[in-house]
């Protein structure tokens, strides 16, 4: 019997023990789950935490792209505005000096007819009478006029032209290059063989040629007529003009500008030979203050030069004093061209006893002055 009631003694502590241990288990998941974090709830967290400090970054971020917005609209309203004002003042204002001071290079070409009409009326009345009898040339410069005289100073009038006979002239020469003193000798040969002429000249500093010209052609009754002018100065190459008489053409080997030849025209080697013919062929054509135009072409292109006659002077030359008249080619205001001084000797056959070239302050203001020193009769 005693057997029997032994079991429901063990029961209870197995039913509590049992109980014990649910309840330490029920305990230990709870305290799991307090202490142990789901990864998708770490993530919401995490996310949460580190999204919420990204928006105010953000907005600093995007604040700068309006601002270089507004100066790129209002650099367009500048640019608009600069073309305008250029477009004012700046560009057309330096054309028109620059025509205006070109355009009077050009306006001797129309001004040339005044003095070439003239001459080529000249030559067409010419009855025979153009040489006389020493086979020196002689003839007319401008349209004909009563009694064979005229007044330079009035256009269109005529010269009676006597060339000299041929010389051999010799200068002492005086100047200055780049402002500097300098001193050397120079020579000018012509050459009159009644039909025709030549001059050569020449210019030497030290060893250096600084001035080498010629010019040929004929005497008619223009007096001087050339066919080629040759000029070369310092170290530069030669340069010609031509006075094409079948084309009646004046043209430059240096340029493409071409002037019309109707007679009368001159060089620069020649012009001053032109000036000693109207002396001898009637001294009375000289006078203080009379003007002789002449058309002359250079190494590029070609004016009607004035020469202007000063009056008489009595200079005093390597040679001695000598009674000359004084002429002068005055250039244009802003011309690029040399003034040329003349004094011409009417008691050694109007020969050119003293010439200088002055260059305008534009191109420096050197000067080259020929002074005779002597002078040699040349052969026919």
């Amino acid at each position: 019997m005693s057997e029997v009631s032994h079991p429901p003694r063990r029961w209870p502590r197995l039913l509590l023990l049992i109980a014990l241990s649910l309840a330490l288990h029920a305990l230990l998941v709870d305290w799991g789950r307090r202490q142990i974090i789901l990864p998708g709830a770490t993530q919401e967290q995490a996310m949460t935490v580190e999204l919420r400090p990204l928006p105010p970054p953000e907005q600093p971020v995007a604040l700068p792209v309006p601002r270089p917005t507004q100066p790129r609209a209002a650099k367009p309203a500048n640019r608009q505005a600069a073309p305008a004002r250029r477009s004012e003042p700046s560009i057309e204002p330096p054309d028109e000096p620059i025509r205006e001071t070109v355009e009077p290079i050009y306006t001797p070409a129309p001004e040339a007819p005044h003095s070439a009409p003239a001459t080529a009326t000249a030559t067409a009345s010419d009855d025979g009478t153009g040489k006389t009898s020493d086979g020196k040339g002689q003839g007319t410069a401008g349209a004909a006029a009563e009694g064979g005289q005229a007044q330079s100073d009035a256009p269109g009038k005529s010269y009676q032209t006597s060339a000299p006979p041929s010389v051999l002239l010799r200068y002492d020469a005086t100047g200055t290059k780049d402002g500097r003193a300098s001193y050397g000798r120079g020579s000018i040969a012509w050459r009159n063989d009644g039909p025709h002429y030549s001059v050569e000249g020449k210019a030497k500093v030290l060893v250096f040629t600084v001035l080498n010209f010629t010019s040929q052609g004929d005497l008619d009754g223009n007096g001087l007529s050339p066919e080629l002018y040759t000029e070369q100065t310092g170290f530069k190459s030669a340069t010609n003009t031509h006075f094409n008489r079948e084309r009646n053409v004046v043209s430059f080997s240096a340029s493409t500008t071409t002037y019309p030849r109707r007679g009368g025209e001159q060089d620069r080697g020649s012009v001053i030979w032109q000036l000693a013919a109207i002396g001898r062929g009637d001294p009375a054509q000289f006078r203080a203050g009379a003007v002789i135009d002449m058309f002359v072409a250079g190494v590029r292109d070609g004016e009607v030069w004035r020469m202007q006659v000063q009056g008489e002077e009595d200079v005093t030359l390597p040679i001695g004093q000598l009674h000359t008249w004084h002429v002068v080619r005055m250039p244009k205001p802003g011309s690029y061209e040399d003034r040329v001084d003349i004094w011409l000797a009417p008691q050694h056959e109007w020969y050119p006893v003293r010439v200088r070239y002055t260059e305008p302050p534009s191109r420096g203001g050197d000067f080259i002055d020929l002074s005779l020193s002597g002078m040699e009769a040349l052969p026919p």
